[in-house]
């Protein structure tokens, strides 16, 4: 996806991994005990931030991409001419060349800002280097851990048998595993029903494709399965001697569920489901009861599910939904029954039963009810109880139902502006869920809430907590009036003792795509920038289910333009109610948030002092016609598909790349990766040529691409810091922080 995100479970961190905001290994290190120091007092802070002085090296010009007539015409005549079309050519020697000058360049014009680079840098590398270490979690008679030791990029997950403080095994040692590898991306890993070995895909490059391993945990022994071009989707058969995975095509699209014996040949795995409809994607994962894997065929607005035994020597699917316009699912399977999670009837959602011995939708039970406004994200399975986890409100709670009557037991919800999300939750027999919560000012805390009584016990705390003042910080949910009147939540965090009267310098972020939700979470990353003075704003607009699905809705295929419009109309309602500072006003989004800032930027490049846009998905109709390029083809129910005229013209409003002008725009920083299948590279790097080319202004337009990484940066927590440093080190510059 142009953002990324799973079939249609989705949680807000996604979409900020998908901005830059952290990355995925950020998510990892939660709760530690290492002492760091704590939050430094404004004096402190202002002068660990004082810009160095400028660099007296002058600065080189900027770079100037060749123009290449090329016409990309449409099924319906429409011709356009595409002179930056040949920077897709990646094998091409002047790309590379055209590259590197853009990288040269914007090094340059940071160089002075190398000191203030350095201070944030040691800030964020020494929040994202503490140890830390997971919660054990039971599954199948084991109790699993993720663990990072001080300053490891890479955790080593372990198991204890029977017993949370029993001895340990090592699982895997990613730090060895990675070693001698410039990117080491563990995308998903699968222990066998007896133990005794580790299933795993790795992603060396950063652009989703994957090789499978196994390593027995006994010897230590790790072997290549030979299998490539996969997903991370692993499901073992009951008896370990055979595992399922799906096959990628050419763009990076799950086309092929297919069964490997271990030890055969890859050639000779059974093909269980194949898809040809460019449009879908495949993907299998184990149920909860582990008898049965759930194969499922989806598109952003249609799904069709199958149940395949894995107790079976000889396994065939069988189909639990037929695929149906505008109807989406996912499936569990528990206790004899299949769970299934839809939108059928229910555009907020409601989980329906049906009998594994005669699957039949025409005697589907429903088990928890759709409650308008409260979009399910998630639920996890137990002996008597559903936990559901729903976005309502710009928040996210979670609610325990009970799985006979449809009853609502108790919800969970610890605190305003906050964030409650189901934890793993992998043995349905405990009488506990584990969920965590976090908000705005608070870093999360892990929980276990008793199912019967609804008794908390605090389990961990992030290991933010120890340099991270809460008592320090402030947050609030303003409502900013949007084009057509609907109300656009905003919420809004700073450093109480750095507000000031007539506003501060303020970083609006927005997504704003696939249903994403952008709950108020903690992002450790920020507080570089609130200590530096900056109010921090999330806009919950519309194209997130943020406010349930008809928010969703609202922002995508004809209706996309709202979602930049709701961006334009909270930074006004921020600035407006006095807590931005009309000069220092910018904007961060990446990815499908990145076509949200190209679009902000040419709508009201009046409104910002400053844009980051990061692996920017800004080249909409060229990419979408190009049905080669990886996610066209499965989007064209997000932004439209240009082959039709209609279509193409709601997107032609506001591609970024083919509505830049000749008019001033503001100053810009854009980053992205050489390997990114998600958001090629050629997209920022046409679009950066094409600024050049025609703003009338001289404001700084800066663009780096990493020759080495894909969509989500470096690999490992501290990957992609320098990067980051770069980014707030402008920001604050800008800000004259």
């Amino acid at each position: 996806m142009r953002g990324t995100y799973g079939l249609f479970l989705t949680v807000s961190a996604i979409a900020f991994i998908a901005a830059g905001v952290f990355a995925v290994t950020d998510l990892l290190p939660r709760h530690a005990n290492a002492s760091v120091p704590s939050a430094a007092a404004p004096a402190a802070a202002a002068s660990a931030a004082a810009p160095a002085a400028a660099s007296t090296a002058p600065l080189p010009a900027a770079p100037v991409a060749a123009k290449k007539d090329h016409a990309v015409t449409t099924p319906f005549g429409v011709s356009r001419n595409d002179p930056y079309y040949w920077l897709n050519e990646k094998t091409n020697p002047e790309v590379a060349t055209y590259l590197e000058a853009e990288n040269a360049y914007a090094n340059a014009a940071l160089a002075p800002l190398e000191a203030t680079q350095a201070a944030i840098f040691k800030e964020l590398e020494d929040r994202a280097s503490l140890p830390d270490q997971e919660v054990p979690y039971a599954d199948s008679g084991f109790y699993y851990q993720q663990r990072f030791d001080a300053g490891a990029d890479y955790p080593v997950i372990v198991r204890m048998a029977n017993s949370p403080t029993g001895p340990e095994e090592v699982v895997l040692n990613v730090p060895e595993l990675a070693k001698g590898h410039e990117q080491y991306f563990l995308r998903g890993w699968k222990v066998s029903p007896d133990g005794t070995k580790v299933a795993f895909a790795v992603d060396f490059k950063g652009d989703r494709i994957n090789e499978i391993f196994v390593r027995d945990i006994a010897t230590n022994a790790v072997t290549s399965t030979g299998i490539k071009d996969a997903s991370s989707d692993i499901a073992w058969t009951a008896d370990g001697k055979a595992f399922f995975y799906t096959k990628l095509d050419e763009t990076v699209r799950g086309f092929q569920v297919k069964r490997h014996i271990m030890g055969a040949d890859p050639a000779t795995d059974t093909v269980m489901i194949e898809e040809p409809d460019t449009t879908f994607e495949l993907s299998i994962a184990e149920a909860s009861s582990k008898e049965m894997a759930i194969i499922t065929v989806y598109h952003l607005q249609r799904t069709e599910l199958w149940a395949v035994s894995l107790t079976s020597p000889d396994p065939k699917p069988v189909l639990l939904l037929p695929r149906t316009k505008n109807v989406r699912a996912n499936a569990d399977h528990f206790d004899g029954k299949f769970y299934i999670l839809t939108n059928d009837g229910a555009p907020d959602l409601k989980v329906i039963a049906l009998d594994d011995t005669a699957p039949d939708l025409a005697t589907a039970e429903t088990v928890v009810a759709e409650v308008p406004g409260h979009y399910i994200e998630n639920i996890a399975l137990f002996d008597k109880d559903i936990a559901v986890q729903e976005v309502h409100d710009a928040t996210s709670t979670v609610k325990i139902v009970d799985r006979a009557t449809g009853a609502v037991k108790s919800t969970l919800d610890f605190g305003p502006l906050g964030v409650t999300t189901l934890e793993q939750n992998k043995d349905a027999t405990l009488p506990f869920v584990r969920v965590t919560f976090e908000s705005a000012t608070l870093p999360p805390v892990t929980y276990q809430v008793d199912l019967a009584t609804g008794a908390k016990t605090e389990l961990k705390k992030s290991p933010a907590y120890t340099w991270f003042k809460p008592e320090l910080y402030e947050a609030t949910r303003i409502m900013a009036p949007a084009k057509d009147g609907k109300q656009v939540p905003v919420t809004l965090v700073w450093r109480k003792d750095l507000k000031k009267v007539g506003g501060n310098p303020t970083l609006v972020y927005g997504y704003g795509a696939y249903g994403i939700t952008t709950e108020p979470g903690w992002y450790r990353n920020y507080v570089s920038l609130l200590d530096r003075g900056f109010v921090v704003a999330v806009a919950h607009i519309r194209g997130s289910r943020d406010l349930g699905d008809a928010w969703y809705q609202g922002g995508r295929m004809q209706t996309k333009m709202n979602t930049f419009t709701d961006f334009i109309a909270a930074t006004e309602g921020v600035i407006a109610q006095g807590y931005a500072d009309p000069k220092h006003v910018y904007a961060q989004g990446g990815s499908a948030g990145g076509l949200l800032m190209g679009a902000v930027n040419n709508l009201r490049p009046d409104l910002y002092d400053g844009i980051v846009a990061q692996v920017p998905f800004v080249d909409v109709l060229t990419t979408m016609l190009d049905d080669t390029i990886p996610l066209t083809t499965f989007e064209y129910e997000e932004w439209g598909n240009p082959n039709i005229q209609e279509q193409y013209n709601w997107m032609a409003a506001y591609s970024p790349y083919d509505n830049v002008a000749a008019k001033a725009y503001p100053p810009l920083f854009v980053l992205t990766g050489f390997n990114d299948s998600q958001v090629g590279y050629f997209e920022p790097a046409k679009w950066v040529a094409k600024l050049r080319a025609t703003k009338t202004d001289k404001n700084q337009l800066l663009f780096l691409c990493n020759m080495g990484a894909g969509h989500s940066g470096n690999s490992g927590r501290t990957g992609p810091l320098a990067d980051r440093a770069k980014v707030f080190a402008w920001l604050a510059d800008r800000a004259g922080k």
